[in-house]
């Protein structure tokens, strides 16, 4: 039985026994990829596994690296919450660390999460950790996680730690299959099966020592550093996260399956603890202003036009030049009922006129309460005053049958305080809409039913802005 037909009958089984994490593997494609030196990464809603480690590995460890990743999903690590220009070996390592803070991995797999190891508090958050290895990272050492620091152990010196050969194959067994040759073959390991370059690893008989064996990789013209560094953990570690990057919409479809699991006290085998901090992801703040970005590309270039005011880039002004007039696909619906303070309404045009700053043109404004106030208010540029119209009671319902009627619209964002039903949108062409919140209390009382609503995204304007 090949490797993706062993991981199709582990997520039947879990369609029984783990229905969080059935949840989760159905979400991600499963895609194989030979070129990694780690049984398994997660990134752009896909799992990368490589066969060449996986068939080595007993069924049950196998099914220990899923529940490794599907932890890793759930608590948003590859989506969310990444500090910016983050170490990617460190960001592994934190994350692996809190994992393993909250869950019994088995011994195994355990031993090839690089982190787990070290000794630093308990109880801390993703960020934290990372933090703390940030800290104790060095350019002297081979653990920084930096990027620009794998090449820093020339010849003589590898991996100065003399973690080279511990960590890169130093005789004990490497499930994940990167740089797991043995020490007896005198090949210093440091360099990862055997490729510590111009024969120099070969000839010292030293090989037979783990951590000699790295040093003599390090002497073969850097092999740690430099030739091996495929096969370093460092660089390993940083295979497992190098696919990692915001995404919000990610985040939305990870929430839903919490809280179904949450609402329904279904969390199979997952322990008590591992649910606190998976629950707790729930509260790491969405930045609206992202969510907002995904909609830049809405504004499109709709009609070209000739014209001998600009050059032709090729030719200069011998030829004509283009002018496009842009056109917006996004509708803007501000929820002006009673219930919306004008402190909130201050704060949704605010975010409007935000808009123009990323690069929108265009956009189409309606104004509702009960029904659709006025008329559709194209804006060109921020304002400073908006005529506020209508204050009665609150529908959603006018402003989705208007999205709904006018199919040039690829996008509506909603901006409310999230107090009325459920709205319908009677259309069978894919819909993509945004409700922004006023506040984080609203959101919390209104964002469970608006998720459930397909392709519908929810997120919220902290007030201290």
């Amino acid at each position: 039985m090949n490797a993706i037909d062993r991981i199709k009958k582990i997520g039947e089984r879990w369609f029984l026994t783990e229905p969080l994490l059935f949840a989760v593997y159905c979400s991600h494609e499963f895609v194989e990829n030979s070129a990694i030196d780690v049984p398994m990464r997660t990134g752009n809603m896909k799992i990368e596994f490589a066969p060449k480690i996986l068939d080595r590995i007993a069924d049950d460890v196998l099914a220990e690296y899923m529940k490794i990743e599907m932890f890793r999903i759930l608590f948003k690590h590859p989506y969310q919450r990444q500090p910016p220009f983050a170490a990617k070996a460190l960001l592994t390592m934190a994350s692996n660390i809190t994992i393993a803070d909250v869950y019994d991995v088995s011994r195994e797999v355990k031993k090839q999460m690089s982190g787990t190891e070290q000794k630093l508090p308990g109880g801390l958050c993703f960020e934290e950790y990372y933090n703390l290895l940030l800290q104790e990272s060095t350019p002297n050492t081979g653990k920084s996680g930096g990027e620009s620091q794998k090449t820093d152990s020339g010849p003589g010196q590898g991996d100065k730690s003399g973690q080279g050969g511990d960590d890169s194959g130093s005789g004990s067994q490497d499930d994940n299959g990167a740089g797991g040759s043995s020490s007896q073959n005198g090949a210093g390991s440091g360099g990862g099966n055997g490729v510590g370059q111009e024969g120099d690893a070969s000839s010292d008989s030293r090989g037979s020592s783990g951590r000699d064996g790295g040093g003599s990789g390090g002497k073969g013209s850097g092999a740690s550093g430099n030739s091996g560094a495929g096969n370093s953990q460092e660089h390993r570690d940083s295979q497992i996260s190098e696919l990692w990057e915001d995404n919000e919409e990610a985040c939305c479809s990870i929430n839903e399956f919490i809280e179904v699991a949450t609402a329904s006290n279904n969390w199979g085998t997952v322990a008590g603890k591992l649910q606190g901090l998976i629950k707790a992801s729930l509260k790491v703040d969405m930045d609206y202003r992202k969510m907002l970005s995904l909609f830049k590309t809405s504004v499109i270039s709709s009609r070209r036009r000739l014209t001998r005011m600009r050059p032709n880039r090729r030719s200069g002004f011998d030829a004509m030049g283009s002018r496009y007039e842009l056109s917006t696909n996004l509708l803007i619906a501000v929820d002006v009922s009673g219930s919306v303070t004008d402190r909130s309404l201050q704060f949704f045009f605010s975010v409007i006129n935000r808009l123009f700053k990323y690069g929108v043109e265009k956009l189409d404004v309606l104004q509702f309460d009960a029904q659709i106030q006025g008329e559709i208010e194209p804006l060109k540029k921020a304002r400073k005053t908006v005529k506020i119209m209508g204050r009665g009671g609150t529908s959603f319902q006018p402003a989705a049958d208007y999205y709904c009627e006018h199919p040039e619209y690829d996008g509506l964002i909603y901006f409310t305080d999230g107090y009325a039903p459920p709205p319908v949108f009677n259309t069978k062409r894919p819909i993509d809409v945004l409700w922004v919140i006023c506040s984080r209390q609203c959101y919390a009382e209104n964002s469970t039913w608006i998720r459930k609503i397909k392709r519908n995204r929810v997120t919220f304007i902290p007030r201290s802005e």
